[in-house]
């Protein structure tokens, strides 16, 4: 009879767990839609210091670059061509590794867990040209779980590479129309 009178609340407590284990931080929403502007640029990717720095870390953010060129490019070469802001202002997209480090496959192979995660961690600079008008500065961060990386052999530890920018361009197709934000890849 107890057992009976635990069970919803047992499924009530595991439905409030996994929902939260699944939520993730949200980006705020710009200042305004993205569609309120004329015309839209893509700058090239921007490295920290730090990134910049380090010649391993230097050469995976072209794979980075690679991917938004991919994803974003025709986003924008679509909002280009048919422009719905009657205004001369441009929207300016500035995208910078903050922070990155991507385990390589030998290293996978080799040490396997033991070379830990991968992660990488992006902002974009959203501005209004002319005025430099900060619209928005979204972040972005992906990672490749040690175990996963081992598992797959270093494929989960590429696929992040891909999958930052995927949440970049979902949102800026997201914000296009109305200004909503956006998930920023991490977990809460």
């Amino acid at each position: 009879m107890k057992i009976q009178r635990l069970t919803p609340a047992i499924f009530l407590a595991a439905a409030f767990y996994f929902h939260g284990a699944a939520a993730q931080m949200q980006n705020p929403a710009p200042a305004e839609a993205f569609s309120a502007f004329h015309a839209f640029e893509l700058k090239p990717l921007e490295l920290s210091p730090e990134v910049a720095a380090d010649k391993g870390k230097k050469d995976v953010t072209s794979v980075v670059q690679t991917h938004l060129t991919s994803m974003v490019l025709p986003i924008i070469t679509t909002w280009n061509a048919s422009p719905t802001a009657e205004n001369e202002t441009t929207l300016v997209i500035t995208p910078k590794i903050e922070s990155i480090k991507k385990v390589g496959g030998a290293t996978r192979f080799f040490a396997g867990a033991l070379a830990g995660n991968s992660y990488v961690v992006m902002r974009l600079s959203v501005v209004a040209q002319p005025g430099d008008r900060v619209i928005a500065e979204p972040y972005f961060y992906q990672q490749a779980a040690a175990y996963g990386g081992a598992w797959s052999v270093g494929a989960t530890d590429n696929d992040m590479l891909k999958r930052i920018a995927r949440i970049a361009a979902e949102y800026l197709q997201a914000n296009y129309h109305q200004a909503v934000g956006g998930a920023t890849g991490r977990p809460n």
